[in-house]
């Protein structure tokens, strides 16, 4: 009987626990530029303790990463050892197409503090997902990963910012 309800427990345990996986890898260098045109180079400009990624894939994951910022202000405006990065992983289609996207985004982020926190990460696909070990399942849902100040990645949490997994991001952002 207490062996069924250890089982039981656990199963439990596994079925309402967040999706937080641990990470042993160092998040890949890019070099990219804020939406106020300042350069950064990911993950060696980091100036935080810890440094929490909201990472997008597509266009219809604005909204979904929008509430995962507005979830986390108050772990981001508590201690200047938290960064929250707007951060869509986009595909490098080349200068010209690139000066598009980040107009179109300059025109959805407007407030230019807010702009300081969005990055968008051109990368080669080839290189990076697997380096992140993203799978097309993981490109459904925002993917949230906290780094630590040079890129080590400690935790990642997939989906939306329900009180579960903001739970899960604030627990491992909090040095």
């Amino acid at each position: 009987m207490r062996r069924h309800l250890v089982i039981t427990l656990g199963v439990l345990v596994c079925l309402v626990a967040p999706p937080v996986i641990a990470q042993d890898t160092t998040f890949p260098t890019v070099k990219a530029r804020t939406l106020n045109k300042d350069k950064i180079t990911v993950p060696k400009d980091f100036s935080a303790a810890r440094n929490v990624l909201l990472i997008s894939f597509g266009r219809d994951m604005q909204e979904p990463v929008d509430a995962w910022d507005a979830a986390l202000a108050p772990l981001r405006e508590s201690s200047d050892a938290i960064q929250v990065y707007n951060s869509p992983l986009i595909p490098n289609p080349g200068a010209l197409v690139r000066g598009f996207i980040n107009g179109g985004f300059r025109g959805i982020y407007k407030d230019k503090t807010l702009r300081e926190r969005v990055v968008i990460l051109y990368i080669d696909e080839e290189e990076v997902f697997p380096a992140l070990s993203i799978t097309d399942e993981d490109k459904a849902v925002p993917l949230v990963l906290v780094t630590d100040q040079v890129g080590g990645i400690l935790g990642r949490v997939s989906g939306l910012a329900d009180e579960a997994n903001v739970a899960a991001v604030t627990a491992l952002a909090t040095p």
